[in-house]
């Protein structure tokens, strides 16, 4: 597999690249900077940071998958997307002007669940667009986050170059809010994909038939979710744990989060040649054991070069539960794209609730380095999630 190749798929895949990558590079400017504004510019403490990953998580959990269900029955995928972007875009302006931490929380409560729908959204439409045109040679929701990943290693290295330049962190939330307006339009620049099969009413999602849902699709979204479990424990607490044992200079800081997305990159173009060359079941269970080894070892580091060491080991969590997850979801039910996808998505929004209880209940109860012992507990559940899964 080469991502650099001519193949008129590939060359089909490339602006679907380059959007994820700029809309991932806007999405995580403040990334970095988001802990701090809360507790240190608003005066927030770290159970109200906490708080504000976990409550948007709940929501983002029950509504994901009723949209993914209601966008199968539409014409337009791009509509979802656009709404989801300017949503997003009026929450940052508000984040830019607040002055309290609970204002900031509210903001995130609505702006979030728009912005896990937006993008569960745009790899069910561009999945449906690549499999239209190129059938089985089309380049699949994995290889095409790529593009997101790489977002992530450019996003957090523009923001740190933002505030040595003198930026502010209310000035990275305006132009994240310009940024978001500029992708919702662009999102209508690529051709529309013609629905050809739409899904029967009478397949219609609902809570009170969850049990309906195929077996495996649950399980990889519950995988995702335990699995993941620590990623908001991490992105919470990370920058408060460089600044209180490693560094006070912001530019440790923004080598400590760019470690992970430099390494995902590769990590997730490997984990997909692994999945063609083994099965993606097989490459799920890198994640587990990164995970494994990543929280059991964190607590003890000491200097910058073991956090970046340990950064980069965890690329390989979300490298094979999304990057071969969403794939893995959308093989589960390939005739209802947009709610296979919204599914992993609402497992990641659950990964989001039970890392943001942690944090939260952490900042309360916990020291930092302890708090990043408690997701080991939800990573070794998800290894026996792992063994029911099937090879698919």
């Amino acid at each position: 597999m080469s991502l650099i190749s001519l193949s008129p798929a590939r060359r089909s895949a490339a602006p679907l690249f380059l959007y994820l990558f700029l809309t991932a590079a806007i999405g995580v400017l403040s990334f970095p900077i988001r802990a701090l504004f809360v507790t240190q510019t608003l005066g927030g403490s770290t159970f109200e940071n906490g708080l504000s990953f976990a409550v948007p998580a709940v929501i983002s959990l029950f509504v994901l998958p009723i949209i993914g269900d209601f966008s199968d029955r539409m014409g337009e995928r791009r509509i979802i997307i656009t709404v989801g972007f300017m949503v997003l875009a009026i929450s940052y302006v508000l984040t830019a002007v607040a002055t309290t931490a609970w204002f900031v929380l509210i903001l995130v409560c609505i702006a979030i669940p728009f912005m896990s729908a937006a993008n569960a959204q745009f790899f069910a439409w561009a999945q449906e667009r690549e499999t239209q045109r190129f059938g089985d040679k089309a380049t699949e929701s994995g290889e095409l986050r790529i593009g997101f990943i790489a977002g992530w290693v450019v996003g957090p290295a523009i923001a740190g170059l933002l505030l040595t330049y003198g930026l502010t962190y209310r000035d990275i939330f305006l132009i994240q809010a310009v940024g978001y307006v500029i992708m919702g339009v662009a999102i209508w620049l690529f051709a529309r994909v013609v629905i050809t099969k739409p899904k029967e009413k009478g397949d219609r999602f609902s809570w009170l038939r969850w049990r309906d849902v195929p077996r495996n699709l649950l399980y990889i979204a519950l995988f995702v979710a335990l699995v993941l479990s620590g990623d908001i424990v991490r992105l919470a607490n990370l920058a408060l744990f460089i600044d209180a044992n490693i560094s006070k200079d912001p530019v440790d800081l923004t080598i400590a989060f760019a470690a992970t997305p430099v390494v995902e990159v590769p990590a997730t173009a490997l984990c997909i040649y692994l999945a063609k060359r083994w099965n993606r079941k097989s490459v799920l269970g890198i994640g587990f054991a990164a995970a494994m080894l990543h929280f059991g070892l964190f607590p003890f580091v000491q200097t910058l070069e073991q956090v970046v060491a340990l950064q980069a080991l965890y690329a390989f969590i979300p490298a094979s539960a999304l990057g071969v997850g969403i794939a893995y979801a959308q093989k589960c039910a390939p005739e209802r794209m947009g709610f296979a996808t919204s599914v992993i998505f609402s497992g990641q929004s659950l990964a989001i609730l039970l890392g943001g209880s942690i944090a939260t209940f952490g900042g309360l109860f916990l020291s930092i380095e302890m708090t990043y012992f408690v997701p080991l507990f939800f990573i070794l559940i998800s290894g026996l999630v792992w063994w029911k899964m099937e090879e698919l």
